[in-house]
């Protein structure tokens, strides 16, 4: 017998998987990303493009390293900027330091589309979180930083979670 779990899963979850942490996180993460694709969509965003313009808010970044802070490869970054660019929302200016390199920063539409966009993924978080307690929303996200910050030091990278968002 089969469990549905979760917002309009197309398959219901074997609860074998149900008794599984990674399944969980997975499908967890499927999931929020599903809610936050449907307060996107209507801005033409994606969960991608939300999360470059959120990076971009902190500041100016080049290229190359705004793809590896994101985990985006170089052909998609280019394809991504190139997007964002023709939307209107960063503009691309060759770094002063180094003429190989482009620096993408937001511009003035593009600042009112990321702070719009940041809203409708808060509250994508808010429904996902919603059946939590707030102290039990704040565990999980402390508990949810110290396992990737975990994990990212036995890769041997920056755990990325000073970019996320510290709203909860």
């Amino acid at each position: 017998m089969s469990k549905r779990v979760g917002h309009n899963h197309a398959m219901p979850v074997p609860p074998s998987l149900l008794d599984r942490d990674g399944a969980l996180l997975v499908i967890a993460a499927r999931t929020g990303q599903q809610l936050a694709t449907r307060r996107l969509a209507p801005m033409g965003l994606t969960v991608q493009l939300c999360g470059v313009l959120n990076r971009l808010a902190v500041g100016p970044i080049s290229q190359h390293e705004l793809g590896q802070q994101l985990g985006i490869d170089r052909t998609t970054m280019v394809e991504v900027v190139d997007d964002l660019e023709a939307r209107g929302v960063v503009v691309r200016q060759r770094n002063a330091a180094d003429r190989r390199a482009y620096s993408i920063q937001l511009t003035p539409k593009g600042r009112t589309v990321q702070k719009r966009a940041a809203k409708a993924f808060d509250a994508a978080a808010d429904e996902f979180f919603g059946p939590l307690r707030p102290p039990e929303r704040q565990a999980l996200s402390e508990m949810m930083r110290r396992l990737i910050a975990a994990a990212d030091q036995k890769l041997g990278e920056p755990s990325g979670t000073e970019v996320a968002s510290s709203r909860r």
